[in-house]
This record gives C-alpha cells, structure tokens and sequence, in this order.
C-alpha cells in the first residue's frame, strides 16, 4: 500500500516540474534499475513466458519516478525511522501471538509465508539499528534509541520466531558491519566491546530455554547428512540441494539466454520423467536461490543484471559510508545493511519472485537514496 501512494504521489512531478538536479550518481541508480527492468522484460517475451512475469521487474520500473518525487521531496527522517521501528516491533508481536496463542509452528504472514516473514522482519530490525547514529543527534535522544533499539531486537525476535534460517546468515555480517562503523574512530577496545556484545547474544539465542535456534539448526544439520549419505530429498534442504543441482544442470545448456520460466518447467518435467531428478520437486516455479533462479531462466546476462540490482547501489551506499557528512552516513548504513541482507537472503531462497520480496529491495533503496541526497545537500 506504503509503495502504490508513493507511485500514485509520483504523478504530481508531470505538472510541478521541481528542480532535481540529479547528479551522475542518480544517473547510475536509475540506470541499474531501468536495466533489471530491460533485461527481464526482454528475455520474457524472447521466450513467451506469461504476462504475469512481468509482475516482478515492474516494481523496479516503478520505482523510478518513486526516487525522483523523493529527490525533490524527501520524506521526514522522524518518519523513516520511527516507522521501520514500529514495523519490527508490530512484526515481533504477531508472530509472538501465532507461536504462543495459536500455537502455529512457523508463524506467518498473510501476504508471505515464514521465509520471507522472518527475512523482512530481520531486515527491518537491522535497518532500525542503522539509526542510532541519527538518534543520538536529536532533541530526545534517549526515547529515539530505546525505540529503535527495540526496534531491532524485535526484528531479530520475529526472525528467530519465525525459524526462518536463512535470516540469521545476515547476522554474522551485520553485526560486523555495525561494529566497524559504530566503532569508528573509538578505538580497538571498542570495537573489541563491540564484536563481543556480538558473539554474547549469539550464545544467548543459542542457549536460551525453548529457543528455536538450536532446534533449526540441529535439523539443517540431520539434513544435509541424509543428504550427502543417502541423495534424500525428503528434507527441506535435500530439496534446496536437489533444486540448485538441478538448476545448475539445466543452466549449462542455455548459458547466454537461459530457459525462461516456461523451459525451466518444461525441462525439470522431462528431467523427472526420466528419473534424472527427483520429482518431489517438479512443481516447484523457482530455484529456491536468486542467483541460480536468474542464470538457469535468463542466463549469464539475467544473473549479471540481477547482480549489478545488488552491486552497484552497494557500491553507491559504501561510498557514502566514506566521504558522505555526517548526518548522511546512517541512511548510507542502511543501504549497505538492505543489499547486503539481500544478496545473503538469495542464497537459500528467490527473494525476488514474490512482490513482498521485490518490493522491500527497491523502494526502501530508493526512499534510502533520496534521503542520503538530501542530507549531503544541507550537511
């Protein structure tokens, strides 16, 4: 809903006309954005996929006059955070409501299942965290952290909830990246304080009474053994393995172009008609990983244009990081903290063939992005 005002708002610059000055760097965002859009498109109708396809990258395209409204005008940085705060705390209580009252085994959402519940919840309790620098420069300082504080344990709660296990790959390396930057220029001793803080919620979460993580990973690891022993595809990651293995097979016969949606299907029927793959995994519409999902449908120039919808706004974001003011850094953070979420969340399962998944990349950039502008030009 959040996204469709932004697009419908959006409308108003074709007869207000505000001056952007856009800088090469906008430029390149949009560019990357207009050629994930391209590049899907094109290689949907190369290989008469269903319209419907066409679903997933027009929420890039759209997001491309969503970035020029908030270029000219860019919404109350109280607003972002608070909201992102809010999201992560009413995310933790739902799923709180389903494990506890309705005793649901993997609570979820009504528009995603646990995966992509647990992952969005992760990332919005990360992003939260990005801004504990911003609070510390306003008038009520001690409030705007323990929100966003809150905000991010209750993000990392619903994940841990949700025992959606390819959310807490992104803990390791946030948790590295917030201590690098919160430790910046304090010294070792902080950042050794830091990275320890770290690891002790690590042991905590393990060790807890009736925590779910000990449990999730007890069965990630049982799997992967029947796996490798037996080639049982029973389990939730004999199926991962059995789709990636799959994927990869089928990707080397379409390398440049791939197989689009249609051919993939196709391909993995015949497969399992043959019994060269299991079958229990025939129905499935992706590959349960970004990278593979792209290269297997739309081939290295697929997998190349969805990579540089990771890379290149991560390379914008880090720059920030390092030359932007002051006040620009935090949403500079955050962008780094959203692609890196991202890139880790495909690796275990497509992100990007759900609306959900597409939507909570490119319009949280682009709301990041205007908003960094708008810091670096009043810093």
């Amino acid at each position: 809903m959040g996204a469709l005002v932004l697009l419908l708002a959006s409308m108003c610059l074709v007869w207000k006309r505000p001056r952007l000055n856009l800088q090469r760097r906008d430029y390149l965002l949009l560019g990357t954005l207009l050629l994930y859009f391209g590049i899907f498109t094109a290689n949907m109708l190369y290989h008469g996929d269903p319209a419907r396809e066409l679903d997933m990258p027009l929420r890039a395209l759209l997001a491309m006059p969503v970035l020029l409204l908030l270029i000219a005008y860019p919404p109350r940085p109280a607003a972002w955070w608070s909201g992102l705060a809010i999201g992560a705390i009413s995310g933790a209580a739902l799923a709180s409501w389903q494990f506890l009252v309705l005793e649901m085994y993997r609570p979820q959402a009504a528009t995603s299942n646990a995966i992509h519940y647990g992952n969005v919840s992760m990332l919005l309790g990360m992003l939260a965290l990005c801004g504990l620098g911003w609070a510390r420069e306003q008038s009520h300082r001690l409030a705007w952290t323990l929100l966003l504080v809150a905000g991010g344990l209750a993000g990392i709660l619903g994940s841990v909830i949700s025992g959606s296990r390819s959310g807490w790959l992104v803990l390791p390396i946030c948790g590295c990246l917030f201590a690098v930057y919160y430790s910046k220029g304090r010294g070792t001793r902080y950042l050794a304080a830091l990275l320890g803080a770290l690891l002790a919620a690590f042991v905590l979460a393990y060790t807890l009474p009736n925590s779910r993580v000990p449990q999730r990973v007890a069965v990630a690891v049982n799997d992967i053994k029947q796996f490798q022993d037996s080639d049982n595809v029973t389990t939730s990651i004999g199926q991962r393995m059995e789709m990636w293995r799959t994927a990869w097979a089928l990707s080397s016969e379409h390398l440049w172009l791939g197989m689009g949606r249609n051919g993939y299907l196709a391909a993995k029927q015949e497969m399992a008609d043959e019994g060269k793959m299991d079958k229990i995994i025939k129905d499935y519409t992706n590959a349960h990983n970004d990278y593979l999902d792209a290269l297997v449908k739309r081939g290295i120039i697929g997998a190349l244009a969805l990579l540089a919808l990771f890379l290149v706004p991560l390379t914008l974001f880090a720059r920030s990081v390092r030359h932007s003011a002051a006040p620009a850094q935090p949403y500079a953070l955050a962008g780094v903290i959203l692609c890196s979420c991202y890139m880790i969340f495909g690796l275990t399962t497509s992100s990007l063939t759900l609306n959900i998944g597409i939507i909570m990349l490119v319009f949280p950039m682009v709301i990041l992005w205007a908003m960094l502008r708008r810091q670096e030009r009043t810093a």
